[in-house]
């Protein structure tokens, strides 16, 4: 995985769960809320999507999942290179 995106995505994640108790943005707070609403669904749905891959990676599926939750398409992109 990128070293960069791991590192956006994890600051992201910290962001959006601290917009949540204390408004980061002000009045533009309900965008960040949104874009990680957004993001986590579209993460959901990589997680539906390569559950085979997950379950054939991980010792622990639980494990595999929150990689896929946290990072998502950093991860699922490793994935979908090896398969062509």
């Amino acid at each position: 995985m990128n070293n960069f995106g791991k590192v956006f995505m994890l600051v992201f994640w910290l962001c959006f769960t601290v917009n949540f108790f204390v408004p980061l943005l002000g009045e533009y707070s309900m965008w960040l809320q949104w874009g990680g609403i957004l993001i986590a669904a579209a993460h959901f749905v990589e997680c539906i999507v390569f559950r085979k891959q997950v379950n054939a990676n991980y010792t622990n599926p639980a494990e595999g999942y929150l990689v896929v939750m946290l990072f998502g398409a950093l991860r699922t992109g490793e994935w979908m290179r090896k398969a062509r």
